[in-house]
């Protein structure tokens, strides 16, 4: 039986990359592949989340099984698009299937017609605002889509659906274990997993030891990227950290000359220095730190021997 299933997911990967294949030849997809989407073909961007919308129709499972297919080639976990209501990009996903108006199977299930779930575990709260009104209102029906209506007005909601019927899908791009999705990278913060502080070269080599795969590396963490939003990204990385200081990655290419570790300079007249920084002193590397007074995260370099908390990033491989 585990055979036959290699076999037949196996089968399934071959021809979603035969249709990916015809897929990258599309007009469609020259629109998806740009450089400051952040997301890898096949998947295009919607506000800060990586998202892939079928051309085909499937039932539930297969949607399920097509999903996963797409993981061959990435870093990403690949699965049904799911919602949550912390983010704002849930809203954004809905204005897109609204702009299609086409339904689309989401990654919500249940198996008892009452106690509904994401396909990562987490529950789908009956009064979670992306249902529609009175939805879900069919115990039949075991799993979920989002679906436009015109009336009152036009908009894009979350409906309980039969499994077996066939529609198009959304897979989502998540994350590797362990890490988190801001924007378009994934990040792995050290004080969640309660990680020993260290110095900043070793935290550096730590990340390098985070994420073995083709065409990917991880390191510590950087600001000034194309498609990053560097304050959206700061408040949220800093947000649930206790402490004051943790090492990104920036060192001194030459005492007071500074870069990133991904090459590009980082200024010394940069918006996000603290001050009177930087200091300019040798043996010194970059780190945030917090000021509660000012309710704000600055840079600023300190001795690189220093052991703090440390924030990992996922990069591809120029």
């Amino acid at each position: 039986a585990i055979m036959l299933y290699k076999l037949c997911l196996l089968i399934l990967t071959v021809q979603v990359l035969t249709e990916l294949v015809l897929l990258e030849n599309s007009e469609d997809t020259v629109k998806q592949n740009n450089t400051t989407s952040g997301c890898d073909v096949p998947f295009q961007s919607v506000n800060n989340g990586c998202y892939f919308f079928s051309d085909v129709q499937k039932d539930f499972n297969q949607a399920v099984d097509y999903c996963e297919a797409l993981s061959h080639g990435h870093i990403y976990e690949v699965t049904l698009a799911m919602l949550d209501y912390d983010r704002y990009e849930d809203q954004a996903l809905l204005n897109a299937v609204t702009d299609r108006n086409q339904t689309f199977w989401l990654g919500g299930k249940t198996d008892d017609g009452l106690q509904w779930y994401w396909q990562d575990g987490r529950d789908l709260h009956l009064d979670a605002p992306f249902w529609d009104v009175r939805e879900p209102d069919n115990i039949e029906n075991k799993c979920t889509v989002a679906e436009t209506v015109t009336k009152p007005f036009r908009r894009s909601s979350l409906y309980d659906h039969d499994c077996s019927d066939t529609q198009h899908f959304i897979c989502q791009a998540n994350c590797p274990s362990d890490f988190i999705k801001l924007g378009n990278y994934c990040y792995l913060q050290s004080w969640i997993f309660e990680l020993a502080e260290l110095s900043w070269q070793d935290a550096s080599d730590y990340c390098k030891t985070l994420l073995v795969f083709d065409g990917y590396h991880a390191d510590l963490a950087v600001l000034g990227l194309q498609d990053q939003d560097d304050y959206f990204l700061i408040n949220n990385l800093m947000k649930n950290h206790t402490g004051y200081d943790v090492w990104i990655g920036a060192y001194p290419e030459t005492p007071c000359h500074y870069q990133w570790v991904d090459g590009r300079e980082l200024p010394n007249e940069s918006i996000y220095w603290r001050y009177d920084y930087p200091k300019c002193g040798d043996g010194k590397s970059i780190a945030f730190e917090h000021s509660s007074s000012y309710k704000k995260t600055y840079i600023f370099d300190y001795s690189s021997e220093t052991t703090l908390p440390f924030i990992c990033q996922i990069f591809k491989k120029s």
